[in-house]
């Protein structure tokens, strides 16, 4: 496990202590730590995570939330999600192995709107009695439709799209990062309006490094999925503190 993970468990533990060269260290070993899944020393602090838990809910208000007057006038609206009644994974098992790529339904809809457009040009240039050779800009447009019908049935049904976000017992990883379960507090989601109307984000308090946002605005997962997973993963160890 790497330092973040680590400082997970040391930020809230009584045994933390402050080192000018290292940043934080073990007081009963006088060096950062080293454990692998669990430290055998650590005893948590309540105090020091109610603070933690405090610091998130202002940092969130600041940053997200919003007034009902504000709101008809932004173009964003924050929410914390309670547990999802509509469940999809069950247990977290379930949730393990699972990746998450762009979602190809996007193409699909392309791919039906191309559709769309090229039988209009059709239609319009039959009703209209438009020449159908290249002296004709409709038909010149239903050729430029068919290239890029071609192009998105490809990607819409054949391309293998890169994975961006996988899960696994350990946590949600992103590339070459990861949100360990441990070392999430709190969370909620962004959800565009109007012209955002796409933009979905999850947004998570950590104890480690503050506020995380992941943008799944165009993966093959809904926020209410996403949030789900999270509620089956996170640990408990701090529920009741």
């Amino acid at each position: 496990m790497n330092r973040e993970y680590h400082l997970s468990f040391c930020k809230i533990c009584i045994n933390r202590k402050p080192s000018l060269k290292e940043g934080l260290i073990c007081s009963l070993t006088g060096k950062i730590a080293e454990f692998e899944k669990e430290c055998a020393n650590f005893k948590i602090d309540g105090l020091e995570l109610e603070k933690i838990k405090k610091r998130f809910e202002i940092e969130i208000n600041d940053k997200y939330a919003i007034t009902k007057l504000e709101s008809l006038f932004s173009e964003r609206e924050f929410e914390k999600p309670e547990k999802n009644r509509n469940r999809k994974y069950l247990t977290k098992e379930k949730t393990h192995g699972l990746e998450f790529k762009k979602d190809k339904n996007y193409d699909k809809q392309i791919l039906v709107m191309i559709g769309i457009i090229m039988v209009m040009l059709l239609y319009g240039n039959y009703i209209n009695g438009f020449s159908w050779d290249l002296n004709s800009a409709n038909i010149i447009g239903v050729l430029i439709m068919l290239f890029l019908s071609f192009y998105y049935f490809y990607k819409a049904f054949y391309h293998n799209y890169k994975t961006l976000i996988t899960i696994d017992e350990n946590g949600i990883h992103q590339e070459e990062k990861t949100l360990y379960w441990n070392n999430i507090l709190d969370y909620g989601i962004i959800r565009g309006k109007g012209n955002n109307s796409m933009e979905k984000k999850i947004i998570i308090g950590t104890i480690s490094s503050g506020i995380q946002e992941i943008n799944i605005s165009e993966l093959n997962v809904t926020p209410e999925e996403f949030i789900e997973i999270i509620q089956l993963n996170k640990k408990t160890i701090y529920k009741n503190i």
